[in-house]
């Protein structure tokens, strides 16, 4: 019973919580961006989130890539000549029918921005010395002495960390501020999934889930699971730490934007 209970642990805080996150950063990019156009019109969304259309266009296209699909057209920024077209990029990909490995890869394809965005957060974050890594040792320190137990002192501690992620450093005044431009560029085209994304993303998450569940029940039942859990915690502690940044931030962006639409 207690290795269902880890795999199932395990599952729900890797997966499903995230997941929840993913759903609001979704929501509040596509809010920012209507925002956005409402205010300075369809190309601001270009100038802004420009990086982010870049990297979500680029993660479906190193996907399909790497699912076996035969790409036929990408564009990674465009403007659209039509009033009707509001594609801002795209990647125009075929499959086999009859390979099931790449008739999988298409759930894949639809989450892959989601994937792109994050690591390319964390790795901004990381390399402009922002205090995201203090945050994330911290974290994960006091996690594991706590037994990977969510208590009311780790909790309270949790939020002192996060605050301090969004206190500027005046030594490296220019790396926080680089940082912030370039992950808010990020939030705004990067995490605004299409319906299509949502859709065919769904299926990857349902086998995800699936996947994680055994896996994490086999390294239960073999006694894996106490040398892999600093690995596993602090993977999933990067993760939230990321999430939680880029939904701050847009929900920040969101608040200034509606200002912006009453002002103007």
């Amino acid at each position: 019973m207690k290795h269902i209970l880890y795999a199932l642990n395990g599952t729900f805080l890797m997966l499903l919580v995230p997941a929840l996150f993913v759903l609001a950063l979704r929501q509040l990019s596509h809010e920012a961006n209507q925002k956005l156009v409402n205010t300075f019109g369809f190309n601001s969304q270009i100038i802004v989130g420009g990086l982010g259309i870049i990297v979500h266009e680029l993660s479906h296209l190193i996907m399909a890539i790497i699912f076996g699909h035969h790409i036929n057209a990408v564009s990674l920024l465009r403007i659209p000549s039509n009033t009707n077209d509001m594609s801002l990029g795209y990647v125009k990909h075929t499959w086999s029918p009859t390979s099931t490995y790449q008739k999988v890869g298409n759930a894949f394809i639809g989450i892959a921005p989601v994937l792109g965005c994050t690591l390319l957060i964390y790795i901004i974050m990381r390399t402009l010395n922002t205090p995201i890594s203090l945050a994330q040792n911290q974290l994960t320190t006091q996690l594991l002495s706590n037994g990977n137990a969510l208590n009311w002192n780790f909790l309270t501690h949790s939020w002192i960390y996060i605050f301090e992620l969004f206190q500027l450093n005046f030594d490296s005044i220019w790396h926080s501020i680089v940082a912030l431009l370039l992950v808010i560029s990020l939030c705004f085209g990067g995490f605004d999934l299409s319906e299509a994304d949502i859709s065919s993303g769904k299926y990857a998450f349902l086998g995800l889930i699936g996947i994680t569940f055994i896996m994490l029940l086999l390294v239960s039942f073999l006694g894996f699971h106490v040398a892999l859990l600093p690995f596993l915690v602090n993977i999933t502690v990067w993760i939230y730490l990321v999430f939680i940044i880029s939904i701050v931030i847009l929900a920040i962006i969101n608040l200034i934007m509606y200002i912006l639409n009453i002002i103007l």
